[in-house]
């Protein structure tokens, strides 16, 4: 648990103080820099790596330092041009609030606990047990399919210098490097970690996956929690009902729990901190001077994962429509002006998103993905979706969370926060049709929904957003009432009356913490990935000029992991490879004919193929048994080598399931025939 607290410490510094000390130099004040200092954080890593990948220079903790100087650098640039600038009063959200003192230092250091409880509460959950539970702690290996792709490219960034999302074909496809575009920023910050905390790419991979989302998910909560709030309530009851919003975030097996079991982390930490993003360019509506923080912001999380734009684009796009538009800040044409300007701005920072999402459209159909459930009825996915139980957490409602959040809407009516409400209610029938076509709207839906891939467990992460939120705010607005109500206006009591929900979200924490850290660590019985393969990774990484060249390895087995595990180079870093070439096909298929056919030969020798590892089974049923291409089955290419041999490999380790062939071939292959 001491490595994982460590590292926990370090993302959350990392996440954090960076982007936190841009916003404050770009006139953000601190209690907003701080929320908004991960998603600044991420535009900065972002766009940096892209144009170190552009220049050749590479990213390591030296290159990161000198490009939060030179972001700094420009947020004073930009500090000292604004202040030319005739600029309104800063404002939160609405008009009607405008007046509203600040919020007070001690208000806000209270309200800090709040996402502090929520984070210590999810790193717990999620790490402690690994280390008491999972085979070999937290060098346990996930069995899902992602988690080879996150792992690998931790420790390619960290080896390599190379963490540009334009440039993951070369660690996708050893051969021909094809192009490849990956949101890879969440992969370059915790790259970092490896000089900061000694972990190897395994323990960071178990430990930096939930200690962002121990970041995020919190401060999310909090944003849209801060948001619905401001609309009726001054800041310091809002700052109170943010706060526990974000811990009792910690409490949804929907939130955290399910994003790390199913190894979707980037695509959680940039739906995540959406909310912050959306509701500092909301802002910037009224006070200028956060057009370009909200742009960067913007950038950050979609760089994170495009999926995040999309919350972005409806929560802003919902409250101009349903809000701002009847009750402008300054005028329509004004608010228009500045939300325009905010858009192009992030536009211009997401071009490499943009860039790499239109290069590999064919190969990444996103509203391809399905994931329905043919037995349900549209009343059972709407339930699912509404109350956060859809698949893999059916079985896992929480009533009394769900009570919370339904007194919490009832809060957000009363305050009229139209916005937050219908974007809530659009991602709820995201969901449902995620799990049942909705008649009409399915299309409309599933091709917004697709860039979540439809998925239920990825659309429940937004809307148990917005429960959590609600829940806060119910408890929270209920918390204040209680402590005006018998404390009077003596101002210890909403500081006291606050301690204790905390206290009561801590016990709800211990409670809940056999059931959701069985959630969280699921999927990590050795299944695929297990003692054999880590004893054959093992015993290849002890053979001299085992490093000096490649490991032919069936990518279908993620026997890839022993990339990550090693730093041994296999054939297929992955379970899928972009841009297979002639002679990697070839040699795929013709592995049992090593020694036997010259052409093959000729490949394993210009590849320099020392060793070749089986290791089955393969992921996927239909990369199983015999191939039948007259029957649409791909089957298993190593099947013959299997039952077979081939002549220029010679067995050298079996353990279980685990087979290592060393290349036998003599220096030369002779001429056919």
């Amino acid at each position: 648990m001491l490595l994982g607290a460590w590292v926990c410490v370090v993302t959350a510094l990392l996440l954090v103080i960076p982007g936190a000390a841009i916003g404050r130099r770009m006139s953000l004040s601190w209690p907003v820099a701080l929320v908004a200092g991960p998603p600044l954080t991420l535009a900065m890593v972002g766009i940096a790596t892209v144009v170190y990948g552009a220049i050749g220079f590479e990213w390591n903790p030296v290159t990161a330092l000198l490009a939060w100087v030179g972001a700094f650098a420009v947020a004073g640039i930009y500090h000292a041009g604004i202040r030319r600038w005739a600029v309104p009063k800063s404002v939160d959200t609405e008009p009607d609030t405008s007046d509203d003192p600040p919020l007070g230092v001690r208000a806000a250091g209270i309200a800090a606990l709040g996402p502090v409880l929520g984070g210590v509460i999810i790193a717990v959950t999620c790490i402690r047990p690994l280390v008491q539970t999972a085979p070999g702690g937290l060098n346990n290996i996930p069995q899902i399919w992602d988690a080879l792709w996150h792992a690998s490219s931790l420790r390619w960034i960290h080896e390599t210098g190379v963490g540009s999302s334009l440039r993951m074909g070369e660690l996708m496809n050893y051969d021909t490097h094809g192009f490849n575009y990956y949101p890879n920023t969440w992969h370059a910050l915790g790259a970092l970690e490896f000089d900061l905390t000694s972990a190897n790419t395994v323990e960071l991979y178990n430990t930096y996956s939930p200690a962002t989302l121990a970041v995020t998910v919190p401060l999310g909560v909090a944003a849209l929690a801060y948001w619905c709030a401001r609309h009726r309530f001054s800041t310091t009851t809002s700052a109170y009902a943010a706060g526990l919003a974000a811990a009792i975030a910690a409490l949804f097996p929907s939130l955290p729990y399910v994003e790390v079991s199913v190894t979707s982390v980037p695509n959680a930490v940039g739906v995540s901190l959406a909310p912050v993003a959306a509701v500092l360019t909301i802002s910037a509506v009224g006070d200028r001077r956060r057009i370009l923080p909200a742009a960067l912001a913007i950038a950050g999380v979609t760089a994170t994962h495009p999926s995040g734009l999309i919350l972005i684009a409806v929560i802003v796009g919902l409250w101009w429509l349903v809000q701002a538009l009847w009750r402008p800040v300054h005028g329509r044409v004004v608010d228009a002006g500045a939300l325009a300007l905010t858009g192009v701005l992030a536009l211009v920072a997401i071009l490499p998103v943009i860039y790499g999402t239109m290069r590999i459209a064919d190969n990444n159909e996103l509203s391809g993905f399905e994931f329905r459930d043919e037995t349900a009825g549209v009343g059972t996915a709407v339930s699912q979706a509404l109350f956060n139980a859809t698949v893999p957490i059916s079985e896992h409602r929480i009533w009394w969370l769900v009570g919370l959040a339904v007194l919490g809407l009832v809060v957000m009516i009363w305050a009229r926060c139209w916005a937050a409400i219908a974007a809530w209610a659009v991602f709820v029938l995201l969901t449902a049709n995620s799990v049942v076509a909705l008649g009409p709207l399915s299309g409309p839906l599933g091709t917004l929904g697709g860039y979540f891939y439809n998925s239920g467990h990825r659309l429940t992460f937004v809307t148990a957003m917005f429960s959590a939120a609600a829940a806060g705010l119910a408890v929270g607005v209920a918390g204040v009432w209680v402590a005006d109500r018998f404390g009077g206006a003596r101002s210890w009591t909403r500081p006291v009356v606050f301690v204790v929900l905390l206290a009561l979200v801590a016990g709800a924490g211990v409670w809940r913490y056999p059931s959701n850290a069985l959630i969280a660590s699921k999927n990590r019985h050795e299944v695929r990935i297990g003692p054999d393969d880590l004893a054959a990774y093992a015993w290849l990484d002890a053979q001299p000029g085992a490093h000096d060249g490649l490991i032919m390895n069936n990518l279908d087995q993620g026997t890839g992991w022993i990339y990550p595990v090693t730093g041994l180079t296999p054939m297929f870093p992955f379970y899928r490879a972009n841009d297979f070439s002639e002679r990697q096909r070839d040699l795929f298929w013709g592995v049992d004919r090593i020694g036997a056919d010259p052409h093959i030969d000729a490949i394993v020798r210009d590849m320099n193929v020392q060793y070749v590892i089986d290791s089955p089974p393969s992921y996927w049923g239909f990369q199983r048994g015999a191939p039948d291409p007259a029957h649409g089955h791909q089957g298993d290419p190593f099947l013959a080598l299997r039952r077979n041999g081939a002549p220029g490999l010679t067995e050298v380790f079996r353990q279980g399931s685990a087979t290592v062939y060393r290349v036998t071939l003599p220096q030369e292959t002779q001429p056919a025939g």
